[in-house]
């Protein structure tokens, strides 16, 4: 017997042993893991960084190239550094996605932990809830008979107390916890969308640099490397329409062609004391950076959704009923002024985030489109607006844009009024801000060039 004890002891001792050793070695692969993943985020924060050196290195450069006088090598250094800036933000571009991609499986993780935690509260609730009713639904003198003295009775009466606190105590942590699943999985959505934003706008940037190597292979085709044939060039040189029309390539392929765009800009603009290049430049990244199921699809701020699929049931299917009648009132509110029948009209599609139901040029969602309604029918005439009118749709944007600081007509009036169209926040730090922002402003000064 002892000899059998003996070898029961020693097989737990051995096993003990081995269980601590293989929990250790998960530990170090945890660690080791952990580390791991923390010098790749490292490496890429270093790399954004060492980007963003170089990127504001060649903004001091054009910017100097730009006030030098217009001869065929200066046009030449200009266009090679526009080709490398643009390089560089779709290199930034792809980094950024890798960071929000880290942010996202954090942010999935946490949601994840935290509804296993809910689900265990709703659990023990459950139980306590039970045992409470349980105690409820007996006779008070079969408990008292249940007992053999006063004091075990009391114990109970105790307990009773207890599991009512637990009861109490339980569901304040299950709202708290809720409303935190909550906010995380907001935080979760939002993140999504900035890296379908973020991808959108590596294709613009990608479409901007195809177009910046075309203008420099025109430029020495043209010339043929003489400076005295740039110059002739230059002087014949009035309002450029066809280089405009490469830098409103995305409106142009929604039928908003480059000179109906310049026209009802150009009015927008004055009625709104903002600059005519900014307006364009916005509304140009702005239809450009519309995704359709995770692919870059021209033509989505003409709009190829239903409202009722892609808007009011996107809604209901997000759990947001308030949202989805506010929105559906107002769509319907909007088409019903101008006659219209609203199951025909194009809206945008749901993306992979969100909702859809953004109307015309200017991707305005119903309720927001009726805040600025008023406005643009005192600067237009049309009363009421049409959202799908370019006219309107880019008066009610060149509002929008005054409102948050574009009349200033300075580069931080500007970056604020663009950061706020994208994300309602003129101080937005968040990455699709910045860089929607800089491509804007970079577009303005290129389309100021042809005008």
């Amino acid at each position: 017997m002892l000899i059998v004890s003996g070898r029961i002891r020693n097989i737990f001792t051995v096993s003990l042993v081995f269980l601590l050793c293989a929990a250790g070695l998960l530990t170090a692969q945890y660690s080791a893991h952990a580390e791991t993943d923390m010098e790749k985020r490292a490496a890429v924060q270093k790399n954004l960084d060492q980007l963003e050196q170089e990127a504001q290195q060649l903004d001091t450069f054009i910017g100097q190239t730009h006030q030098e006088t217009q001869s065929l090598a200066s046009a030449k250094k200009t266009l090679d550094g526009e080709v490398r800036r643009r390089e560089i933000e779709i290199s930034r571009l792809a980094l950024s996605l890798k960071k929000t991609s880290f942010e996202i499986t954090d942010k999935k993780s946490g949601v994840a932990e935290l509804s296993k935690k809910i689900n265990k509260s709703r659990q023990g609730l459950s139980a306590s809830i039970f045992l409470l009713y349980s105690y409820d639904e007996e006779n008070p003198l079969t408990i008292l008979l249940k007992h053999t003295n006063i004091s075990s009775f009391f114990r109970s009466v105790d307990a009773v107390d207890k599991v009512q606190t637990n009861i109490q105590n339980s569901l304040k942590n299950f709202r708290d916890d809720r409303t935190e699943l909550q906010k995380q999985q907001q935080d979760l959505e939002d993140s999504e969308k900035e890296q379908e934003d973020l991808k959108a706008l590596q294709e613009v940037e990608r479409t901007s640099l195809t177009q910046k190597q075309q203008e420099k292979d025109q430029l020495l085709k043209l010339t043929k490397g003489k400076e005295a044939l740039f110059q002739q060039l230059l002087k014949s040189k009035q309002k450029d329409i066809a280089a405009l029309r490469t830098q409103l390539f995305y409106l142009e392929k929604t039928g908003v062609t480059a000179e109906t765009a310049l026209r009802v800009a150009d009015l927008a603009a004055k009625r709104s004391g903002i600059r005519t290049a900014f307006l364009l430049a916005l509304l140009e990244v702005e239809t450009g950076k519309q995704f359709e199921d995770g692919v870059l699809t021209v033509g989505t701020n003409l709009g190829t959704g239903n409202w009722k699929r892609d808007l009011y049931q996107c809604y209901i299917n997000l759990g947001k009923p308030k949202n989805a009648e506010f929105e559906k009132n107002a769509y319907l509110k909007i088409t019903s002024s101008l006659g219209l029948n609203p199951d025909s009209m194009p809206v945008s599609r749901k993306p992979n985030y969100g909702c859809g139901g953004a109307m015309g040029p200017a991707q305005f969602i119903p309720s927001t489109w009726l805040n600025f309604s008023d406005s643009v029918a005192e600067l237009t005439g049309h009363n009421p607006p049409n959202p799908w009118n370019p006219e309107d749709a880019f008066q009610a944007a060149a509002i929008f844009l005054a409102r948050a600081g574009a009349t200033s007509q300075t580069n931080a009036g500007e970056i604020a009024a663009a950061k706020t169209y994208i994300s309602g926040s003129a101080t937005c730090t968040k990455s699709i801000c910045k860089y929607y922002s800089n491509r804007i402003i970079a577009l303005a000064q290129e389309i100021t060039t042809a005008l």
